[in-house]
């Protein structure tokens, strides 16, 4: 069921590696604005990726849930407890998660070095733009963190989908 529901919503897939790569990306970059340009700019940069994370996220499981009231029913009804219905209905779009947070780390550095080393090339004071490691650790610990809880959540509320409505439909 797992592989169906992925090939069924290919853009639900899209959207939830987007919503990680916007957490990663925002969120390592807004650590790094402090030293390239204020902490103005890194807050404003932290505010806009957890927003437009949270957002993307938020509907693309909010649709994923919805769109499969009915397997999931059939599935309770068939004697599956809540966290097999998890695993087959929203597990399958944890290694896009995943792979949008490497792709947002990467894309970060990359865009970084690039205003650095080719824009900003010939202008007094700019430092030096290296990984940061650690920032990157850090957002991954809490990326592991918020992503993993806001699938347990969306878990738990399939225990709430009324199993008769849904088959007198």
């Amino acid at each position: 069921m797992r592989s169906s529901v992925l090939r069924s919503r290919k853009t639900l897939v899209f959207f939830i590696a987007f919503s990680s790569f916007c957490f990663s990306a925002m969120i390592q970059m807004s650590a790094s604005m402090k030293d390239l340009s204020s902490e103005m700019m890194g807050l404003m940069m932290l505010i806009i990726g957890v927003v437009l994370a949270f957002t993307t996220l938020y509907i693309a499981v909010t649709t994923v849930i919805r769109s499969n009231q009915k397997n999931i029913a059939m599935m309770r009804v068939f004697g599956y407890d809540s966290a097999d219905c998890k695993r087959s209905v929203l597990d399958g779009y944890r290694p896009a998660a995943y792979i949008g947070f490497i792709i947002g780390s990467v894309y970060q550095y990359a865009l970084l070095r690039i205003m650095v080393d080719i824009v900003f090339s010939g202008v007094e004071g700019i430092p030096e733009y290296e990984f940061d490691f650690l920032m990157f650790f850090i957002t991954l610990a809490v990326f592991i963190v918020v992503y993993e809880g806001v699938m347990f959540a969306y878990g738990q509320s399939m225990k709430k989908i009324p199993l008769k409505q849904i088959m007198s439909e």
